[in-house]
């Protein structure tokens, strides 16, 4: 490099009109050279921005589809996606998406059975259609991003006001205008209260089945204070598999996969020395081996980790960045600012995961 610096200061002195002209044309190449790229990828986003379908199928299980790195090599906002068939586009829900969706949904739940019957259609009490998340505190986050889409039209709660941190109970949110219910279900260990109501659910229409069941009990089976036994994890999931394939034969099942934790090790006998990324991986390795020998449980959500893997280190640079003082005089990204909690992930995160849901669930 200092050579070519020093041929071009000599010639900078020893200019003559020849050399001013091929000078002069060397530079329009190039510069000709970068237009035609900057404008030819510009094209290229354009066109396959265009023509890129929009993403349906099984979108929530990362065997089918898993997002589309950015050029920085990260998944941060991506709304792309690859499949065997190449790629897709996700739809960024709004209020009014959302709306239009749910709408969809419940034609399709419970119009269309009663079209044979048009004229009782309205004598009849409608059902609203019913989401039901159940486990610890990781699906009641889910459930909470989830609500966050929805519009406040005429939204009654129990408890009300929602208690969002630290709240150990059973929640519901219901809206009579988009006929819609959703609960959150305390279940923190599968246990025969859980493994009764999915029975219930899969074996008697005649109770309150949900439309759509969100799942994911796992990491206080891994806590010492909880007995820490895998193997008594694994039976629970024995018994609790059977009735979850018979529920997904008469309604939507999704069983969220346990995404990995910021590692930040305590003094023993801490929560998050009990619960670590290796452990994670094991018992959600456990539930895949137990729930694919039904055919009719084929929904693990999983491709949505790539999202939590990518707020994990961003925690990581989160932490080195306050630690040399690069937010003194400018404000911190918000988005990692509860990196200090190492079992769930944040909102940048989990958000994106909700429009991925929201993509399964209407892009049909």
């Amino acid at each position: 490099m200092p050579s070519l610096l020093g041929f071009f200061s000599r010639m900078r002195f020893n200019t003559t009109p020849k050399w001013s002209v091929l000078l002069l044309g060397v530079f329009s190449l190039i510069s000709a050279v970068i237009i035609v790229i900057l404008c030819s990828q510009n094209r290229h986003f354009q066109k396959s921005g265009k023509e890129s379908p929009l993403c349906s199928g099984n979108l929530l299980d990362n065997r089918e589809y898993h997002f589309a790195k950015q050029a920085d090599g990260s998944y941060d906002n991506s709304r792309m996606m690859i499949s065997k068939l190449g790629s897709c586009r996700l739809t960024r829900y709004t209020f009014k998406q959302v709306v239009g969706c749910i709408d969809s949904l419940y034609e399709r739940h419970y119009s269309a059975r009663n079209s044979s019957n048009n004229q009782n259609l309205f004598k009849r009490p409608q059902k609203n259609l019913h989401f039901a998340f159940i486990g610890d505190s990781r699906i009641r986050q889910q459930f909470f991003n989830f609500i966050k889409l929805i519009p406040d039209y005429d939204h009654k709660s129990v408890p009300r006001p929602l208690p969002f941190f630290g709240y150990h109970g059973n929640m519901e949110v219901t809206s009579e205008i988009l006929r819609l219910r959703l609960s959150f279900q305390w279940r923190p260990l599968i246990n025969d209260t859980v493994i009764d109501t999915i029975r219930q659910w899969a074996t008697d229409s005649e109770t309150d089945r949900p439309n759509l069941t969100i799942l994911g009990v796992s990491v206080w089976h891994m806590l010492q204070s909880q007995g820490a036994d895998f193997k008594f994890y694994q039976k629970q999931l024995q018994r609790l598999a059977p009735f979850l394939s018979q529920l997904a034969n008469v309604s939507k099942v999704i069983w969220l996969n346990q995404y990995p934790v910021v590692e930040k090790f305590g003094s023993t006998g801490a929560m998050n020395t009990d619960i670590f990324s290796d452990k994670i991986h094991q018992y959600n390795e456990a539930v895949r081996s137990k729930l694919q020998s039904y055919p009719d449980m084929r929904i693990i959500w999983d491709s949505s980790n790539p999202l939590v893997e990518e707020y994990i280190r961003g925690c990581g640079l989160f932490r080195e960045r306050l630690q040399y003082g690069m937010y003194i005089d400018s404000e911190p990204d918000y988005s990692y600012i509860n990196c200090n909690d190492f079992t769930h992930p944040g909102y940048s995160a989990l958000s994106q995961a909700t429009q991925l849901l929201l993509n399964d669930l209407c892009e049909k």
